[in-house]
């Protein structure tokens, strides 16, 4: 049977939706406040299924409570009920997260309890164990090219909302162990044209559901929030992105990297970051990993055509004009890798297909660039 703590300032509301639950047959009333800071000391005793919290609440409103309870019981369940709160249904109905329209009626309340027992079945149970790969298991992120979440054991994630995922994403990049990221600097981001309490509560629904998502493929605890900060297990996830910012963002202009440093290096990046989401926050970071990986591509191919490797040096310049088609370097690295293997004619498309894009811009060639077409031109 669930167990529910109900919180509501209106004591008719209060009792109407104790009758309604216990009418329900499957919950038990765990205790009742008439405001957040009653709630908060009972949350030192108890840990209830399922929380009813009235949104509108002198001193302390629903929204900040559920923080708080989320503070100490990161997998609570939270239901909001609410008599007008149209922004707030707006954003619950967006994330997928309940809420009961006041007056409540019965019905409604009903199918409520009937999801709620469905979803909330592992904590009827038991609570994970500590020891239990299933529940701290690992996540392996792809955020370089197409944004892919999974468990180590591999079962993806599915995201409910395009939010949910995006604030994923934002928090895998912000958040770095041991640190932790303000609630005000996520909603800047994600939330900047919303007024400040539809932000908040925007945010509050995509942790909740980000939560319970991620629970779905077996991770706990992956998620915290403590003191208004938002705080991830960087531990227990795996991020392409992060391996390749500490490769080769930190090696600088270091000239002491081998060949097989850079390819290795270089293999992580299988496309632009977070490639298929259009997230403005993310765009400076991307642009900044693009230009780092064309800069060690070129470093790559100068180093092969060193060791008069000219098929692996035309392989690292090609990649590289075809992430940074105005880049004249690649083109004219391509073509001293064709020139050293005989092969004039790539040379010559080489030379063409850097002419027609320079002419994009109204530019030529340089003159080091036109000698080295002059060699072999017929």
């Amino acid at each position: 049977m669930l167990q529910a703590y109900l919180v509501d300032d209106e004591l008719h509301s209060l009792n109407m939706l104790e009758i309604f639950l216990v009418r329900t047959g499957k919950v038990n009333i765990a205790g009742r406040s008439a405001n957040g800071f009653e709630a908060i000391n009972a949350l030192r005793h108890i840990r209830p299924h399922v929380w009813f919290l009235d949104i509108e609440m002198p001193g302390m409103t629903g929204l900040e409570l559920a923080e708080k309870i989320h503070e100490v019981d990161p997998d609570a369940v939270i239901v909001f009920t609410t008599a007008y709160d149209q922004y707030a249904i707006a954003a619950f109905e967006l994330a997928a997260i309940d809420y009961i329209l006041k007056p409540i009626e019965f019905g409604r309340l009903s199918k409520t309890i009937e999801r709620l027992s469905k979803d909330t079945a592992w904590r009827l149970s038991s609570e994970p164990s500590s020891n239990d790969p299933e529940s701290f298991g690992e996540l392996i992120v792809r955020m370089l090219g197409t944004f892919h979440v999974a468990s180590i054991n591999g079962k993806s994630m599915h995201w409910r909302t395009a939010k949910e995922k995006e604030l994923f994403a934002y928090l895998l990049l912000h958040v770095k162990s041991p640190s932790a990221l303000h609630r005000d600097q996520i909603i800047e981001q994600l939330w900047p044209d919303e007024p400040y309490e539809k932000a908040k509560t925007y945010l509050h629904t995509c942790v909740s559901l980000l939560r319970k998502n991620l629970r779905k493929i077996g991770i706990e605890n992956i998620v915290a929030y403590e003191k208004e900060h938002y705080i991830l297990d960087t531990d227990r996830i795996s991020v392409d992105a992060h391996q390749f910012m500490s490769g080769l963002l930190g090696w600088h202009n270091s000239t002491d990297v081998s060949i097989a440093e850079m390819e290795q290096m270089l293999q992580l990046y299988q496309g632009e970051l977070l490639a298929s989401e259009d997230y403005f926050w993310a765009m400076e970071l991307s642009q900044q990993l693009e230009n780092t990986t064309v800069k060690w591509l070129l470093k790559l191919s100068k180093q092969y055509l060193a060791q008069e490797n000219g098929k692996k040096a035309a392989e690292a310049a090609e990649r590289a004009s075809s992430q940074s088609p105005y880049d004249e370097e690649a083109y004219r690295l391509t073509m001293q890798a064709y020139l050293f293997m005989g092969k004039h004619d790539y040379v010559l498309r080489t030379y063409r297909q850097l002419e027609e894009r320079l002419g994009e811009l109204n530019i030529q060639p340089s003159a080091i660039t036109r000698q080295l077409y002059e060699q072999i031109e017929i």
